[in-house]
């Protein structure tokens, strides 16, 4: 007779390497890949099937050029950045009207580089998502802290002012179209990600704000230095819903087998 426990047994060694919980798989391309890389980017992801969420930030020439390649593949796609207002006299900027022409059903928002670079505010942030949920789009918006800021501990301070600032007047039926990518800037681009102690430990304090200030979460996406080395490790993390990924996202091999692990 065959004991259950065994088949039980059996059963956690085949799925003990995979996810329970549906995720966020999203890649930032950020200034990288040319419309004929991104061709070949995702001829080389063919055939990549996944019950989580796919998904690509491209630069707005590849958004634009390659719309019906990632729709075929079942990758959902969107920009980088765009304006809140719907048209105007905004050299360099792109609409949310032209994004959705594209078939775009998400939106990154508020990337630190986007801080950093071209020192875009807090309330620049939340009219933006308040643009784009009312349009319909799903909005990732980023928060993280400096080094500096973690080591003095002023972390949580920091966060708690973003996600205030970040959400303000967003009402209790936009939150379903709002998710957060929390990225340690200290993170970002090094090749070091924060430890596993430390996204449990920010994560669930980030949650706690959210239900704190709101009455109500978001998924949370982590973002610093994702690869396929650690992926199934900080997916295995409560309060971590997917993955905001840079680097990684650009090597379709590496960016495929982190897919296959959290599956």
């Amino acid at each position: 007779m065959i004991n259950r426990n065994d088949i039980l047994k059996a059963v956690k060694e085949i799925v003990g390497n995979h996810l329970d919980k549906k995720l966020i798989i999203a890649g930032n391309w950020k200034m990288n890949m040319t419309i004929s890389e991104g061709k070949k980017f995702l001829t080389e992801m063919e055939e990549t099937v996944s019950a989580n969420t796919i998904l690509i930030f491209p630069p707005y020439t590849v958004l634009a050029a390659l719309s019906t390649d990632f729709n075929k593949q079942n990758i959902h796609y969107g920009p980088q950045n765009f304006h809140y207002k719907k048209e105007g006299a905004y050299t360099g900027e792109i609409s949310i009207p032209m994004i959705k022409e594209l078939g775009c059903d998400y939106a990154l928002v508020g990337h630190s580089e986007r801080r950093t670079y071209y020192n875009e505010t807090d309330e620049e942030i939340n009219k933006k998502a308040h643009a784009g949920v009312k349009s319909g789009l799903n909005i990732i918006i980023c928060i993280g802290e400096n080094l500096t800021q973690r080591q003095s501990g002023e972390w949580k301070a920091i966060l708690k002012e973003q996600i205030k600032k970040d959400l303000a007047e967003i009402t209790w039926d936009m939150f379903s179209g709002i998710s957060i990518a929390y990225e340690p800037i200290w993170a970002i681009g090094t090749g070091v990600s924060a430890s596993s102690e430390e996204v449990k430990e920010t994560h669930a304090y980030i949650k706690e704000v959210l239900k704190d200030a709101f009455g109500r979460t978001v998924r949370l996406l982590y973002g610093g230095s994702v690869n396929e080395k650690n992926a199934l490790e900080i997916g295995s993390i409560e309060n971590v819903d997917g993955f905001l990924i840079g680097g990684a996202s650009l090597k379709p091999d590496v960016f495929k087998r982190i897919i296959d692990q959290v599956s």
